[in-house]
Order: structure tokens, then C-alpha cells, then sequence
């Protein structure tokens, strides 16, 4: 039991809240002086222990743990509550509290507080020591009526000792945080074990959840007591008050019998005869159950203990050594693959919180975890969570933490394939400043830093910003980020060497993170007034047409630029929130803004404009006069990825309010309300549930609560989820097989389920199949031994299709069959995703070796080696295909499916030349005369047709023929890979993602062969 022992949701049961609802007693409301209390009793000495901020971690944590299992408070005289306490009731083997059963020690500070009528602070280094011991309380006052501890009311303390379990506890230090406590939750020594043992065994090493911080999840409780985040009461302190009791709960029998002392530590009252005639009762004088489900073990071990068990050994899905056909696909790092790689430090190192005087601009998602992370089941309930057994954690984790976690954007700070091509941009760029002359505009150093602050202020968006606003303050700080920041972390004892770079890993924890809560929480629209002031002197940029709410946004904030709102102000979607709990512990206010759910909050990162290195031509200056950063101010740029202006230019953004209208917001599909399985066996339209699980009115009664309404947590029927995912799959595989590597913790700390990769990744696939495209079959028939079929496809997502970064790609695998015989096919891979021709050698087009070996677009395909590939392709200066971001100087060819409602960026000319520019990269390219890609009006339907004709071995049987089209698609094709691996061969990112992908497993999964299954469709003769 080391971690923050949380508690129950809202809503145990109708029984249970008119149980608990009459526990409630006066004292629950303001603070007032005690009755009677016996004032002339020492309240002891004061601890002479060090503050938590004074030292590192982990020597803390000897200090303090050493402290606790010596009983040192003790020997100080503290007072302590009356006896061993309830949190909550117990029945049917379900134990409700909000602890274990508990018995408090308070310091002398803590102590003056509380006769004071607990108004005002609480000095540094008061103490709060809580011993924890197994459920129910009333098994240890039964054990104080034991005639022989009557008799010796020491043997009974020195029992007591004997089955405490652990402790929580609180440490004043005001300078640690903004609710200026630390939180520690040691346990006990196990059996055997002594004191050193005990300590040493759990002291925290960043492998699982701490089990001592400040800003501890313990606050998603705490943070609901009217002051000073406890709800400490002297009708709970003996000596005072006697004629009032600690609040009680109901307990039943079903504990009285002999399974319940099975365990250590009560195991050591099992042979004691007084034990025995009191805890040990009748079969039949205990509830009546069929079955038992283990509550209590769930209690102890599925939260309380849970860091340990995240820190047992994972199952480790991927290839015990190198694929030998990706070896020989792609040899160039293949002497290297065997070498240790660079981890990313664990998660649980990311731990930004906020301090003294309130949040910084950014803070770690830790903060967050405690009350939006869902709970999953008995004793707790069930809030963001769907359970499907009868184990709490058995189910599905919908909570806005939860799924976030395993999002695209919650890895982006850690996402092995953005650090690879980060790696080959800063070598593009030294191998640009070789040439001469060099197409640089600045030096490699300076260009190689605006990229990577560029990129960041995304994939690394917390720490980039944070230490841009810090350096501002402070010049001993480089506003500049490195790279190397994310291997940061803070040093656990003053026995660690710090590194050089030691004063920046703050920031590394945060840009960990990648898009985190606070990213996009602090997004605030621009104001009434920055519009209407914005009037840019080209005579052309704005017309009495252009929507010019729109327009500023684009034009100022995209690339990862944002109007960031207040420091102390989190936005969210709902007007009715309460505001106190978040307020007190984090000093930021949950603030109601519409924009949450406006698409350009999104466009904000899915709209970027780059320069292009080489580029002599500028034809859209008003993307050039948008770039902000004088280390790019004299390239030529383009839209580099499109996803919010591609949206925006379809029958998605349009008629928002019209209910007969293909109006879908970005939040719409990819944060929906309702969920399904991939298999279907569980298929909700509207999830309903609350948004945070909070010590509420739900909960068992404690004194000294924040007034109810101020921690009424209303159930949401329009909840939405944090899904924010796209197709990416092969990276969530990377962190699902590989999570000592990418440092994820694959057991959920709130719920305990361990399922939450693979739940990312089923929605991706379920995205895939049901949301992404249609296929259609129509064989036309055999004439002189050629087979004529037409192939179509229809967009379904509210963009192109595939978006995002250039090089993701889809192709059509069109396949004649005898049976089960493949006669002919185009588009067949091998094993590791390379497209191979009919005797199954690799395409050489799939390389990209020269300016002309490419797969064009087609309209109709008559060879093997003739595949048609949905794609962007670009070329540097020197024709070269390129996969860099800054160096794209030509675009031979992007024919990606577009969406539904798509216009030539000539249809906004009327709107001038700000909304023209922006919407000139919703165009394809490289297409020629297909239909498909010509402006249609508002009726485009968002298609492409072709048609293979497919010459016939002699001797088949015609009658028997059939046709399967399938489309796959590949967020890192094989030409990515390769220049991956020969452009930065010697980088740390680069060697890990090698390592990675050679030994990824995707045997038996929708990815096999390395490429998604989206949708197949079949066709034959004969029908």
C-alpha cells in the first residue's frame, strides 16, 4: 500500500448514499471552535526532520520512511485519534472507505491548528501521519476489548505496530508546490524484513508511480476539504470532544471468519484464542453470498499497490531478434542492431507541478491523471470506465487521461519516428551548408535551431514554450531547446552526477509530454479586437468576402502558433463546473470557452507552413510574410501539412447548423461520444458519465468538506471522448512492444487496466474499416483475353485521404484470382511492406532512386508493376525525392483521394489572396486530366475511378475468374525507412528506430506484412 490510496467514485449504490448521507454531522460545515476539548495536555514535541525541498527524493525518503517504521512520532508524544477508524462502510467482503481503516497522528503545529478552530496556515514542517492497517476498523476496537490489553494497554499499542500496513502522510513545505504539501505512502516491513530492508525496497527510482511527491493524486481528494487539504477533526483526537465519536459506518459480519486473517499481517492473530471467538463466527451467521468477488484485494492491490505491480516485469511482444527479411530489405544499420539503444527516461519522471504562487504556463499531466483518469470498478464504482468483468480494471479506460495517454499526441514528445526524421533534418541541413554555394540563408547552427524550436513547439510544445517564457526572465537560460533535454530528469539523490545541461530538465519532462492537457486547454480564440485591427496593407490580401476570423487564424496562428489564455485559467466545454478543488490545488480556474469545440483550435498544429531550402521562386508571399521566425524570414514556403485547410475546403466545414448537412467537426470524429469494440460485441451511441472523480457528495462522509455544491460533479451525457487518433498504428506498436525503450507505463495508475495501447489501437483500426473509405467492384467482362474491371473509391473522412506528413501513403493491391490462385496482381507486398512485381521483386519505384522512378497516377493500370499509390512525393532542389520537411522544392505528384465537397483553390480567389495562398495546398498535383481531381462545383463527390485491364495467362478458365481490390495503407513506407537509415545512420534516434522496427511483431494483426487492411471489396463474372 505505498501510493496516494484513492477512493471511491459517486454513486457506490442507492443503499449505500442513504447509508452514508446520515453519517454527516455539524461539524461537516464551517469551522468552528471545539466544545470542550482538554487544552492543558502537551501535544508534544515537534519532528527534527528536514523539509522534502531541502534534499533530493530519495535521500528524503530514507530519512522519512526510516522515521516511520522506527515510530518516531510516537516516542514525540503527538496526539492520535481515539482509536483505529472506519473510512467507509464494509459489506460483503467490499470495504467503501476512502483509506484502509486508519488511525491519524497529528504534530504539535498541526495540533495548535486544529484547537484553533483550524483558521489560518499551517507552519512547514507540521505532520500529518495517517497508519493504515487492513479493514474494518472494528476489528481492531474488538481487539482492544481483549481482556489482556485491557490489562496492558502497551501490548496492545506494540500489536498494533505489529499489523500496521503502511502510512500516508503529509509534510508541510509550502515552497514544494501550491497546495504545499508532500505526499508519502511507504509501507510497512513485510514479514521477515527488517527496517533497512523496508526502506531500501521502496525508494522510488522512476520504474513505477512514485510513491512520494508533491502534487500526488491524493489531492483529487484532499482537494475537496475546506482548507488546508485535510479534513482533520478533533472529534477524532483523543482527549478531546469525548462526548462525540469519530464518525462510524456500517460494517456487517462477512469479514468475522477465517480467510480474512489468512494473510500477513493479521495473519498474526490467527492462533490467538480471544481472535478466534470473536473474529472467527459462523458460516451462517455472515450475509449470504454465492460468490465472492475480491473487493478488498482489489483495494490493496489494484490501486493502492499498483506501482508495484507497474513495476513488475511487461510482457514483451516484440521479436526476440531482427526480422531476417527486413535485414535484408534494409541492411545499412544492420551491424549496429544489436547495440544498446537510447531509452527515453520512464513517465514517471515527468512530474511538473505547480508551485508556490500558483501553475506555470505549463504542467505536467500528472496533475490531471488523479481526477480525470477514470476508475474501474468495486470498491471505487465506475466513472470514464466501462467494465466488462467482475476485477476492478477489468474494462475499458474512456477517461480524458486514459486515452489521451495513448494517443498520437500523448506520445509525440516520445515518438521514435518524429525524433528519427529530426535527426535527418539537422543532417540535411549540414549537408546543405557543405555546398557551394550553400542554399543556406543563415548558418547551419542557427537554421538547424529554428527547425528544431519549429518542430517542438508541437512534438515538444510544453517544454519549448515553458523555456522560451522562462528565458525571457532569465538570462542564465537558452530560450533555445535541444534535443538532448528529453533525457533529462531530476536526480533522485545528491549521489547522481548532474549533467552539464542539469537547469533544463524541467523542460525535458514537459516536452516529454508532447501535446498534453495544457496545450490545448490553454488555447484561446483571437479576441474581437486583434481581428478587426489586423488589416494587412496589400490591396489583395483581404476583400469584403474574406472571412477574416478565419484568415487571422491562418495567417497567425498555425505552425503551432496559439493565443495562449491566462496562467490560472484552464478552458473546457462546460458552463456548469465546479471550480473550487481545481482552484485550491493547482491555482488555475476551469474556464467554459466555446472555442474547445470550434475546428481552428485544432488547425492550430494541422495546418503548417515551412520554408523550403533551395526554393529561387516565391509564389505565395503571404505564406512567406506569415513566418514569425527571422531564421526563416527569406525562404520561400509552402503548406507542409494541410489536415485543418483540406477540412475546411470540404462538405464538412460547411452548414454547421444545418441538420440535413455533412457538417463534422475535427472534434466530432476524432473525440466521439460513443464507443465500440473492433469485434462489436459492445456498441454504445452516447457515453454517459461524470468528467472527474473528485471526493464528492457520493462519497462516505468526512468532516470539514468544501460545501456540496461546490464538489457536485455533475453526469455528462454529452461526453466526449480523448480518442485524437488518426492510422498511425505502427507507431503504437512500437510503444506497446517496446515500452523499456519508449518508457510508457503500460498499466494504467488510476484503474489498474493494462489494455490501453491496444485499445488505441483497435479504434484506429475501427477508424480504418468504417470510417475511412469505400471500395467498389465492377468487372466488366473478358474480351480477347483481357479482363476490364473498374475500381472506385470513395473518401469518408472530412480531409485527403491519406493526410498529414507527406510521406504516408496508400495503395490499391488489385489481385485476379483461379480460386484460390492469384493469375495476376498489382500491388502485392513482401513481408516487410516493399511492393513487389509478379515474380515478387521489389518495385524499384518503391526507393524513389531517380527524379522519374515513381508510380504516377492512374486512370487505368495494365501491368503488374504498374500500382496506383495515393501519395504526396517531393523533390529538393536538385530533383532528388526527399522526405524532408524544409526541403521541399518540387511536388511531382500528389494524388491523395480528396474529400467530399473539395474546390480548386481558384474558387477563393473572391475571398483575396490570404484565404487563395493557404487553400493552394488543398490541390492535387501530378494527375493530368482525371475527372476526379477537377473542380466539380459543391457536388464533388470525392472519387477516384480507374480500370485495370488485365491480360490473361493462356489456359485459364474464365468462368471461374474473380477480382479483389484491397486498399493498405503505410504511415512509414519503405522509402521513408531507407532514408532514415542511410541520411543520419550514426544518430542515436535513428539507430533506436532501427532497432525498433527490425524486431516489430506483426504477425496475426491487422498490420501484417506491414501495412494496414482498410477496406477490400470482390467482384467476378458472374456477377
Amino acid at each position: 500500500m505505498r501510493k496516494d490510496v484513492l477512493t471511491l467514485v459517486g454513486g457506490v449504490s442507492v443503499c449505500l448514499s442513504l447509508l452514508l448521507t446520515s453519517c454527516r454531522t455539524p461539524e461537516s460545515g464551517a469551522s468552528s471552535p471545539p466544545r470542550s476539548q482538554s487544552a492543558s495536555q502537551s501535544d508534544g514535541q515537534p519532528a527534527d526532520l528536514p523539509l522534502p525541498t531541502s534534499m533530493p527524493l530519495r535521500d528524503y525518503e530514507k530519512v522519512l520512511y526510516t522515521w516511520l517504521l522506527k515510530f518516531d512520532y510516537k516516542k514525540l508524544g503527538w496526539k492520535h485519534d481515539k482509536g483505529v477508524r472506519d473510512t467507509g462502510p464494509f459489506i460483503r467482503n467490499e470495504y467503501f472507505g476512502t483509506h484502509p481503516a486508519v488511525r491519524i497522528f497529528y504534530s504539535p503545529e498541526v495540533m495548535r491548528w486544529l484547537e484553533g478552530g483550524r483558521q489560518g496556515d499551517i507552519p512547514d514542517g507540521a505532520m500529518i501521519v495517517k497508519e493504515m492497517y487492513t479493514a474494518p476498523g472494528v476489528l481492531y476496537q474488538d481487539l482492544a476489548k481483549d481482556p489482556k490489553y485491557q490489562a496492558d494497554p502497551d501490548a496492545y499499542e506494540a500489536m498494533l505496530g505489529k499489523l500496521l500496513t503502511a502510512w500516508s502522510v503529509m509534510v508541510r513545505d509550502k515552497a514544494g508546490s501550491k497546495d504545499g504539501w508532500f505526499w508519502a505512502g511507504p509501507s510497512g516491513a513485510g514479514e521477515g524484513q527488517t527496517i533497512a530492508e523496508a526502506v531500501d525496497s521502496q525508494l522510488d527510482n522512476y520504474s513505477h508511480a512514485p510513491y512520494s511527491s508533491f502534487g500526488a493524486p491524493c489531492l483529487r481528494c484532499h482537494g475537496s476539504a475546506e482548507n488546508m487539504f485535510t479534513f482533520s477533526a478533533l472529534r477524532n483526537v483523543e482527549g478531546f470532544l469525548p462526548e462525540e465519536y469519530p464518525l462510524r459506518f456500517f460494517v456487517d459480519t462477512s469479514w468475522r471468519s477465517p480467510d480474512h486473517l489468512s494473510s500477513y499481517p493479521l495473519s498474526l492473530l490467527k492462533d490467538d484464542p480471544y481472535a478466534q471467538s470473536v473474529f472467527e463466527i459462523p458460516e451462517l451467521q455472515r450475509p449470504w453470498e454465492d460468490s465472492e468477488v475480491p473487493g478488498l484485494q482489489a483495494f490493496l492491490s489494484h490501486h493502492m499497490g499498483q506501482a508495484e505491480l507497474s513495476a513488475l516485469p511487461m510482457k514483451n511482444e516484440a521479436l526476440p531478434n531482427p526480422n531476417s527479411a527486413f535485414l535484408k530489405q534494409f541492411p545499412e544499420l544492420a551491424r549496429s542492431v544489436y547495440l544498446k539503444v537510447r531509452p527515453f527516461p520512464s513517465q514517471w519522471a515527468d512530474h511538473v507541478v505547480p508551485g508556490p504562487d500558483g501553475a506555470e504556463a505549463f504542467i505536467t499531466s500528472s496533475n490531471c491523471l488523479g481526477c480525470h483518469g477514470g476508475l474501474g470498478g468495486l470498491p471505487y464504482g465506475v466513472t470514464m470506465f466501462l467494465q466488462t468483468g467482475p476485477n476492478y480494471g477489468e474494462g475499458f479506460n474512456v477517461s480524458e487521461y486514459g486515452e489521451w495517454r495513448w494517443s498520437p499526441m500523448g506520445l509525440a514528445g516520445r515518438d521514435p519516428i518524429f525524433h528519427a526524421q529530426l535527426e535527418s533534418e539537422m543532417a540535411y541541413v549540414a549537408a546543405d551548408g557543405m555546398m557551394t554555394p550553400t542554399p543556406l540563408k543563415g548558418s547551419v547552427a542557427d537554421t538547424q535551431t529554428a527547425i528544431t524550436n519549429t518542430c517542438l513547439s508541437c512534438h515538444g510544445a510544453m517544454g519549448q514554450r515553458q523555456l522560451e517564457i522562462d528565458a525571457a526572465v532569465d538570462p542564465a537560460l537558452d530560450p533555445n531547446f535541444k534535443v538532448d533535454y528529453f533525457y533529462l530528469t531530476q536526480v533522485l539523490s545528491a549521489a547522481e552526477p548532474k549533467p552539464a545541461d542539469y537547469a533544463y530538465h524541467k523542460y525535458g519532462e514537459l516536452a516529454r509530454e508532447g501535446i498534453s492537457c495544457v496545450v490545448c486547454h490553454h488555447i484561446n480564440e483571437p479576441s474581437a479586437e486583434q481581428v478587426s485591427s489586423w488589416n494587412p496593407t496589400n490591396p489583395d490580401w483581404l476583400t469584403p468576402l474574406t472571412p477574416k476570423e478565419l484568415a487571422f487564424g491562418l495567417f497567425h496562428n498555425s505552425t503551432g502558433r496559439f493565443e495562449r489564455g491566462p496562467d490560472d485559467e484552464y478552458y473546457g466545454p462546460f458552463k456548469d463546473v465546479s471550480t473550487r478543488p481545481m482552484e485550491d490545488v493547482l491555482g488555475v480556474k476551469p474556464v467554459h470557452n466555446g472555442f474547445m469545440k470550434d475546428s481552428q483550435m485544432c488547425g492550430t498544429c494541422h495546418t503548417i507552413n515551412l520554408p523550403n531550402i533551395g526554393m529561387t521562386q516565391n509564389p505565395y508571399p503571404v505564406l512567406d510574410a506569415a513566418e514569425t521566425n527571422p531564421a526563416f524570414k527569406d525562404y520561400s514556403h509552402t503548406i507542409e501539412q494541410a489536415t485543418f485547410l483540406e477540412w475546411q475546403n470540404s462538405a464538412f466545414a460547411q452548414g454547421e447548423n444545418d441538420p440535413n448537412s455533412d457538417f463534422k467537426s475535427c472534434q466530432g470524429c476524432h473525440m466521439p461520444g460513443g464507443f465500440e469494440t473492433l469485434d462489436g460485441s459492445i456498441d454504445i451511441d452516447q457515453l454517459v458519465t461524470q468528467v472527474a472523480t473528485i471526493q464528492d457528495a457520493n462519497y462516505p462522509a468526512a468532516e470539514h468538506t468544501l460545501p456540496l455544491e461546490d464538489i457536485d460533479i455533475p453526469l455528462r451525457p454529452d461526453y466526449n471522448r480523448h480518442e485524437h487518433v488518426g492510422l498511425n498504428v505502427f507507431l503504437l506498436e512500437m510503444f506497446d512492444q517496446f515500452p523499456d525503450i519508449l518508457g510508457v507505463d503500460k498499466t494504467d495508475y488510476m484503474t489498474g487496466a493494462d489494455n490501453g495501447v491496444d485499445l488505441a489501437i483497435d479504434n484506429m483500426i475501427l477508424q480504418a474499416q468504417k470510417e475511412t473509405v469505400d471500395i467498389d467492384v465492377k468487372v466488366e467482362g473478358v474480351s480477347n483475353g483481357v479482363l476490364t474491371a473498374n475500381v472506385t473509391l470513395t473518401n469518408k473522412t472530412g480531409h485527403r485521404f491519406p493526410s498529414g506528413v507527406a510521406f504516408r501513403r496508400a495503395f490499391l493491391e488489385f489481385l485476379v484470382m483461379d480460386g484460390d490462385k492469384v493469375v495476376w496482381g498489382s500491388g502485392r507486398t513482401n513481408s516487410v511492406g516493399v511492393i513487389v512485381d509478379g515474380k515478387g521483386i521489389p518495385l524499384k519505384t518503391e526507393f524513389l532512386p531517380s527524379p522519374d522512378a515513381y508510380q504516377p497516377h492512374y486512370q487505368l493500370i495494365t501491368r503488374e508493376n504498374q500500382v496506383q499509390i495515393y501519395e504526396e512525393l517531393n523533390q529538393n532542389a536538385q530533383h532528388e525525392f526527399t522526405t524532408s520537411f524544409v526541403h521541399r522544392v518540387y511536388s511531382p505528384k500528389d494524388n491523395r483521394l480528396l474529400p467530399k465537397g473539395w474546390r480548386v483553390s481558384t474558387v477563393f480567389k473572391p475571398e483575396g489572396q490570404v484565404m487563395e495562398q493557404f487553400m493552394a495546398s488543398t490541390d492535387p498535383h501530378g494527375v493530368g486530366d482525371d475527372p476526379d481531381y477537377q473542380d466539380q462545383g459543391p457536388g464533388f463527390k470525392g472519387q477516384d475511378a480507374l480500370t485495370y485491364k488485365v491480360t490473361l495467362p493462356s489456359g485459364v478458365n474464365t468462368s471461374a475468374l474473380s477480382v479483389k481490390a484491397t486498399l493498405y495503407y503505410q504511415s512509414i513506407p519503405p522509402y521513408w525507412l531507407k532514408q532514415r537509415f542511410t541520411t543520419a545512420p550514426n544518430g542515436a534516434a535513428t539507430q533506436r528506430l532501427y532497432y525498433m522496427v527490425s524486431r516489430l511483431n506483426l504477425e496475426g494483426t491487422q498490420m501484417e506484412n506491414w501495412k494496414l487492411v482498410l477496406k477490400s471489396a470482390e467482384g467476378s463474372l458472374n456477377r
